[in-house]
């Protein structure tokens, strides 16, 4: 009778004795200071949402309704309460983000684009972009003798900001971690989206409070909406094309 002898090896032994440790980089992951920039917007809103849910909920009727203004503004001057701050402060991060994100997505330049000061730079575009909006829209109003017409038209702005803090916080947590120019598109969409839900209500309101000829009214957001809002995307594309907004 034969016995056959089987000979055991362990796996081990074949296994270097040395591993080489790698760690995992994740270079698709945005900077911390963008999340900073998210969550901070997220405490701006649940301040706000605490402290002045019915304000918060005018506000947000005035894109998607037909609620008197003066009902919106007794009491409570929306452009000095920390409400309107607040959500004017957290739409300018917030856009200031989009746009970076986009560049870095669309561009690829992290050198130029993937640092706060550019983050910065669009922080102060934007923010001077609505300045000078907001300043175009009184003084029609104080020209043309229409105050409750730009009061309303500014109303409509800050409505619009406020529905899209809620969109561009979801939108950008996600690109944080998914930078593709998949959502970079639908960020730009979204944009789209909401300023014409604005122009078209802003439109319609104005026909109604002015009660003066469709042709002036078109006029009128033509100069103060269309041909900025043209300007500045165009600033934008130019910028993600040749790095130059010139």
């Amino acid at each position: 009778m034969h016995i056959l002898n089987v000979d055991f090896q362990l796996v081990t032994e074949n296994i270097a004795s040395n591993l080489d440790e790698k760690t995992r980089i994740l270079e698709d992951v945005a900077p911390s200071w963008n999340f900073v920039v998210i969550f901070s917007v997220i405490l701006g809103l649940v301040l706000v949402k605490q402290f002045a849910a019915g304000r918060m909920g005018l506000v947000l009727s005035m894109l998607y309704q037909n609620p008197d203004t003066e009902k919106v503004t007794r009491g409570w001057n929306p452009f000095t309460s920390m409400t309107s701050l607040l959500i004017t402060a957290s739409y300018i991060a917030l856009t200031a983000l989009l746009i970076q994100r986009a560049m870095l997505v669309f561009n690829g330049n992290t050198t130029l684009y993937g640092g706060s000061d550019f983050y910065l730079e669009a922080c102060i575009f934007t923010s001077a972009y609505i300045i000078v909006q907001y300043l175009l829209i009184n003084m029609a109003g104080w020209l043309f003798d229409t105050r409750p017409a730009s009061l309303h038209h500014s109303m409509t702005h800050l409505s619009m900001a406020m529905s899209m803090n809620f969109a561009l916080v979801l939108l950008l947590l996600i690109m944080s971690f998914y930078p593709t120019k998949f959502f970079a598109v639908i960020g730009l969409i979204i944009f789209l989206i909401f300023n014409t839900i604005r122009l078209i209500k802003t439109f319609v309101d104005l026909h109604f409070l002015i009660k003066g000829e469709t042709s002036k009214i078109f006029l009128y957001l033509c100069t103060l909406e269309i041909l900025p809002f043209s300007v500045a995307l165009t600033m934008v594309f130019r910028l993600i094309a040749t790095d130059s907004v010139l």
